[in-house]
């Protein structure tokens, strides 16, 4: 029961933190204080998000690129020695 309870306190305060470290930002790029900032919490978030997701999939088709590069050149002596 109490490992329930600190991760959701955690959890909590995790959340809060963001939130106020977003409003933060807000506030320091409007010029906005921090509690009129606060509303706009949400829409920073999901914009954050989004580059994340961005950033991700981006790196995701590098990786993707590199592995598939890597097979290519691994298959190629395979393909010499098959022809002797």
């Amino acid at each position: 029961m109490g490992l329930i309870r600190s991760s959701v306190l955690v959890a909590a305060g995790a959340a809060l933190g963001g939130a106020l470290l977003l409003a933060h930002r807000v506030s320091q790029e409007t010029g906005k204080s921090l509690s009129e900032s606060f509303a706009e919490v949400p829409a920073e978030a999901q914009k954050l998000f989004e580059d994340l997701r961005g950033r991700a999939e981006s790196a995701m088709a590098r990786g993707r690129e590199a592995y598939q590069q890597k097979q290519a050149e691994m298959e190629e002596p395979a393909r010499g020695t098959d022809q002797t």
